[in-house]
């Protein structure tokens, strides 16, 4: 039985993008920009085929380098024989300070989920990040050839696997990182565009609901070459004249 569950919200899913996709996407700006500590969220979108807007809620500063979203209403909610699909994007720049690079961007997003009823049912959560950072050299915005996708797994747990078939509660997590430095990669501005989909599909006497509660955007910079040098410059200086 999980077996015919998963095959048919992935089919079923498939199909609703695939009618959703003629529509006409409805997009909504956020108020920015959005300070943090080494730089500037900002140009905060967020789109959507499947759902009203907003989906994702303002945007709001943490601590360091941090940005987050609440979630007034990102969920995917079926019952008897029925699917339901919520498909959003968001995407934003962040430009770091004079003398700073970006080293990584990561994004960690979290939700609940619960599949009631006798036949039970399944849900699943997706996502994906494509990203474009500001070349020097080229002063044009290059594409990293490969998207990032977010890994997602039902409370947590390691080796936890979406689609969740049956019946039961629980939370889940999702995360990817963005490690520009580890690519060789000096930036001072991104552009991340993140699709994500949440899906959920009842059998008949069941229900099925999934959604995502908060998202979470990080930051992580280093100084410049020149900058790295200075500071050793002025941390000599304070060796000699001490």
């Amino acid at each position: 039985m999980p077996m015919i569950i998963s095959r048919q919200l992935v089919f079923t899913a498939a199909a609703l993008l695939a009618c959703v996709g003629v529509a006409q996407a409805a997009s909504l700006p956020h108020p920015g920009p959005v300070v943090v500590q080494d730089g500037v969220y900002d140009n905060v979108v967020e789109t959507s085929i499947t759902d009203p807007l907003p989906m994702f809620g303002a945007p709001s500063a943490g601590v360091d380098n941090v940005m987050t979203f609440p979630m007034p209403s990102f969920i995917a909610t079926a019952s008897n024989n029925a699917s339901d699909l919520s498909a959003g994007a968001l995407e934003f720049t962040f430009d770091a300070d004079p003398g700073k690079l970006i080293s990584t961007v990561s994004i960690f997003e979290s939700g609940g989920y619960g599949i009631t009823g006798g036949a039970g049912g399944s849900v699943s959560v997706a996502g994906a990040l494509t990203v474009r950072y500001f070349d020097d050299l080229t002063q044009q915005f290059v594409t990293l050839a490969d998207p990032i996708h977010i890994v997602v797994s039902p409370g947590g747990l390691p080796g936890g696997a979406f689609p969740v078939d049956g019946t039961g509660t629980g939370t889940w997590l999702g995360a990817a990182l963005i490690d520009l430095a580890d690519l060789g990669i000096q930036t001072s501005s991104v552009i991340v565009a993140m699709d994500n989909t949440l899906a959920a599909s009842a059998l008949a006497g069941g229900t099925a609901t999934i959604s995502k509660d908060e998202l979470t955007v990080n930051t992580t910079i280093i100084p410049e070459p020149a900058s790295l040098v200075l500071m050793g410059l002025g941390l000599a200086m304070v060796v000699k004249r001490s």
